[in-house]
């Protein structure tokens, strides 16, 4: 079929839909790859605080705390696709100004703001996907957006890799690519997203949720909090075991790689069992994981291994986690249910950086691997209890 049926046909109109979904996924995890070992290797610099590091990351989180509750009632203001275009380009206009104030305390502000703005991304473009996709190719196209937003974390590494020494050259080249993603959203016309009605769009509705879901919805406040201190605090943990900056950058290049490798499978799995069972052995595995990162030392080849099925285990608390909610809610509800688990992320990308880094300032580069580990074993009981409980009704 001609590439122009493509752009009209109706049969293409989901496919449309879903590639500039998956795009706004995969821009921001480009961004999200380059910016974080970016600035907290800056300020580690700046200010040789490991707390600082963490603060500056829990700004960013803080943003996704207090704006996706309100993103269901702003779906409802405005068309979904405009909103995503203008976070892009907010976003990228924030980015360039990292550069441009140099200053920890600014820095904790644009971080908020650039954060704000990724959140309304992030909410809306899942929603979408849980929207528009068939409940038995759920999991697994959710495994493609994962896919693609790690592919993005990894591109995101090697771009930090390639210009870590060339002055403020990835600040400005994250901003272009921020308004790449835009292209997609306005030029593959397809189904839009839809917003929830007035009584699923309040906050209210939104924190319902959680109870109704808690292992689903407990899924992104883990996969935050971890996902969060690997990106933010790795680098810093890298360079306090004496790796150079060009190797700290393949250590994030492994977390993606990971990702990338294991999300669509984990997702096929999870369309065929209990996806609350896959969810407790992605638990489990994300618990002993940081202890072998450890252990591995300075050993690069086993240290970029360990780190690899470690990230591409914990992926899967993503993925399984959003598909457990397309399988509990319907609709326009989504986009509620959807918001409370970003909300649940940004908890846990809040509490986890400040967390770890005073765990690193007290008892060195261990400190990172102990709070990455306590969590994934908090969650292996919160979801071991429902499994039991949900096998005890039937």
């Amino acid at each position: 079929m001609p590439t122009a049926h493509f752009f009209t046909d109706e049969s293409f109109a989901e496919t449309r839909s879903l590639i500039a979904a998956i795009s706004c996924a995969a821009v921001c995890g480009i961004v999200f790859g380059l910016s974080m070992p970016l600035i907290s290797l800056r300020l580690e610099h700046m200010t040789g605080s490991g707390l600082m590091v963490g603060l500056n990351g829990a700004a960013a989180a803080l943003s996704t705390l207090l704006i996706a509750p309100i993103v269901p009632r702003l779906m409802r203001l405005l068309p979904p696709r405009q909103i995503l275009a203008l976070s892009l380009a907010c976003a990228a206009g924030l980015f360039v100004l990292l550069p441009l104030l140099p200053s920890v305390w600014l820095w904790l502000g644009l971080r908020f703001a650039i954060g704000c703005f990724m959140t309304v991304i992030f909410v809306i473009s899942e929603s979408w996907i849980n929207q528009v996709v068939t409940p038995e190719r759920r999991a697994m196209m959710l495994g493609v957006y994962g896919t693609a937003l790690a592919g993005g974390f990894g591109l995101g590494g090697l771009i930090f890799s390639a210009l870590h020494s060339a002055g403020d050259a990835a600040f400005y080249l994250g901003s272009l690519i921020f308004l790449t993603g835009a292209i997609p959203v306005f030029f593959l016309r397809g189904p839009d997203p839809k917003a929830p009605d007035a009584h699923a769009s309040s906050i209210r509705s939104m924190l319902s949720m959680i109870p109704l879901a808690p292992a689903a919805i407990m899924a992104g406040l883990a996969f935050g909090a971890i996902e969060t201190l690997i990106f933010s605090m790795m680098p810093v943990y890298g360079e306090r075991i004496g790796l150079d900056h060009s190797m700290i950058g393949i250590l994030i290049v492994s977390v993606a790689l990971g990702s990338i490798v294991f999300q669509i499978p984990i997702g096929w799995i999870a369309d065929r069992t209990d996806r609350r069972l896959t969810l407790l052995w992605i638990a489990v595995a994300a618990t002993t994981g940081p202890i072998l990162i450890g252990y591995s030392g300075d050993n690069i080849p086993l240290l970029l291994t360990v780190i690899f099925f470690q990230s591409g285990a914990v992926s899967g608390l993503y993925t399984v986690g959003l598909s457990l909610l397309g399988e509990r809610f319907t609709g326009g509800t989504i986009a509620a249910a959807n918001a409370a688990f970003i909300f649940a992320y940004g908890m846990g990308s809040f509490a986890g950086p400040p967390a770890a880094g005073i765990a690193m300032d007290n008892v060195g580069p261990w400190g990172l691997l102990w709070v990455l580990s306590g969590i994934a074993a908090a969650y292996v009981l919160i979801v071991a209890s429902r499994a039991v409980l949900a096998r005890s009704k039937s």
